[in-house]
């Protein structure tokens, strides 16, 4: 019997067809959201304010994103080919993944939330040695000097000079972006690896049916019910 014959005969058994699209809808999903982490990630790794958050989130973005965006796509093709052996690989590749992500999500969100300390050094090494990131980061933020307009400002009464005048601080809006870009890939993070575990759970099923009906049950005519089939009664 053709190939075209045993995809006919998967489609045709258990509803395998249903859950074949659904399965690649879901990796569909979890390749665009890789891909959104390698664009977050590539973006936040040359961006100014890395320098207060740090290249662990944008580095580990990068990475997790291009494994994710691969195996989903592995998935996708061994769905399309309906292939036993495609199948094995990405459920491999996927579950190793998904405890991966889970435990770098769980870093992410474990991170202190008391950046303070941390933001007050490098604002002074900027105010030491690179006063013009000063300057950049208060036009861009609205803000003048670090917790105040009287702290670490540059220029030292930019809240008097024109084209600045800003009577806030900066910690207040480095913190609230650094916690919302938290956020943002917390929670993409966690839909990714939903999306993911359905993918595997699916993954593993369609996998199971494609060796079983590669064991024997291919044999059989496909339009004859057959009690025993492990394809019907699954």
């Amino acid at each position: 019997m053709a190939s075209g014959g045993f995809g006919e005969y998967l489609d045709r058994l258990g509803g395998a067809g249903t859950m074949r699209v659904v399965h690649v809808v879901l990796n569909i999903v979890a390749a665009t959201l890789g891909i959104f982490f390698l664009i977050i990630g590539t973006t936040g790794a040359f961006d100014l304010y890395k320098s207060f958050g740090g290249t662990t989130v944008p580095v580990m973005s990068i990475v997790l994103g291009g494994l994710v965006t691969m195996i989903s796509l592995v998935g996708i093709v061994g769905s399309i080919k309906r292939s036993q052996y495609m199948f094995g690989t990405y459920s491999g590749l996927l579950a190793i993944l998904v405890i991966v992500q889970l435990i770098a999500l769980t870093m992410i969100w474990l991170r202190p939330g008391d950046i303070e300390d941390k933001f007050g050094n490098v604002w002074e090494g900027f105010y030491e040695n690179d006063p013009d990131t000063i300057r950049y980061i208060e036009r861009d933020l609205k803000c003048c000097g670090f917790k105040s307009p009287v702290d670490m400002p540059v220029p030292a009464n930019c809240s008097l000079k024109k084209h600045y005048g800003f009577t806030v601080g900066c910690l207040k809006p480095l913190a609230q972006q650094w916690r919302a870009q938290r956020r943002t890939v917390l929670w993409a993070g966690f839909g990714m690896v939903g999306a993911q575990i359905l993918a595997l759970v699916l993954g593993a099923e369609l996998g199971r049916r494609y060796m079983n009906a590669r064991h024997g049950e291919y044999q059989r005519v496909p339009g004859e019910r057959n009690e025993a089939s492990p394809l019907i009664r699954a």
